[in-house]
């Protein structure tokens, strides 16, 4: 256990749980796999399709590759650029949780 995890809530899962997080390995190898598959075939897709929006196959609207603007605010820049205080009033505190599987202990 590392120092990072030294004052974080803990608890002892029940036997059981081991084959699901084996599982949960198992199929995050297989999702990497598709994945990687998923791109390639997306690629090729977007190969033919060229400057093109919409794919017609027989006429018919197949796949659609719109472009899309967006306008997000620059934080790195912005928190160099302001007041420290407005910047403070701007900003805001999210929390989340982030689910990930430690690394097999290889010596067990």
């Amino acid at each position: 256990m590392s120092a990072f995890d030294a004052d974080k809530p803990k608890v002892e899962l029940p036997l059981d749980v081991a084959a699901w997080i084996e599982l949960y390995r198992k199929l995050q190898g297989e999702a990497k796999a598709i994945e990687e598959q998923l791109e390639q075939v997306k690629g090729r897709i977007q190969e033919s399709m060229g400057d093109n929006e919409i794919g017609l196959l027989n006429g018919r609207v197949a796949v659609r590759w719109t472009k899309v603007k967006s306008f997000r605010l620059d934080v790195a820049k912005a928190k160099e650029i302001l007041d420290p205080k407005i910047y403070a009033f701007l900003s805001r505190e999210s929390e989340s949780r982030r689910f990930t599987l430690a690394e097999p202990d290889v010596n067990s």
